[in-house]
């Protein structure tokens, strides 16, 4: 067996977890250039408290379930259509909104992650499609209700299709 694919630490073979860390990164950096710096302090408070809770609870839900195998609750969460790493989800295209990613981006990312899931062993290759749409759902409903939080702060247009015009990658 190559070291490649032997398993890591993590409770996923090393293929799996590097190409975790190459796509968390390539999402990192997409919404990193797209998102709105330009904003008031209520808008910063809730974007890193936000951010700071989801990325706790999400390393979280992931070691105990993914590395420890010890999760609680339904063990069979691949065959149900809403199951705890909904809210994971769920909040992280919340997340995505209160940093004013557009929707569109959130759309291509949610996606994507799924792909991701579906063919990289260790991630919820075996969930169901209707486990897959809850999850892109969900995440699109999480951005559209932070989005136009922050948008209602700011007295800003919510990002559907466009950056904001103070994005990072608009000002290139």
């Amino acid at each position: 067996m190559s070291s490649v694919s032997a398993q890591s630490p993590f409770g996923v073979p090393w293929r799996s977890a590097l190409l975790f860390l190459a796509v968390v990164a390539g999402f990192l950096l997409l919404s990193l250039t797209t998102f709105d710096p330009k904003v008031g302090p209520a808008a910063w408070v809730i974007r890193i408290a936000g951010t700071v809770v989801w990325v706790a609870f999400a390393a979280y839900l992931g070691y105990r379930d993914i590395v420890q195998k010890q999760g609680n609750g339904p063990q069979d969460i691949d065959h149900v259509p809403f199951d705890r790493w909904s809210w994971i989800h769920t909040t992280a295209g919340a997340m995505l909104g209160f940093w004013s990613v557009p929707l569109m981006l959130v759309v291509a990312i949610t996606i994507g992650w799924e792909f991701f899931e579906k063919y990289v062993p260790g991630f919820g290759e075996k969930e169901t499609l209707a486990n897959r749409a809850v999850d892109v759902v969900g995440a699109w409903v999480g951005w559209v209700l932070l989005a136009l939080l922050i948008a209602v702060l700011e007295g800003d247009s919510v990002p559907f299709v466009l950056p904001s015009a103070d994005a990072w990658i608009r000002n290139l």
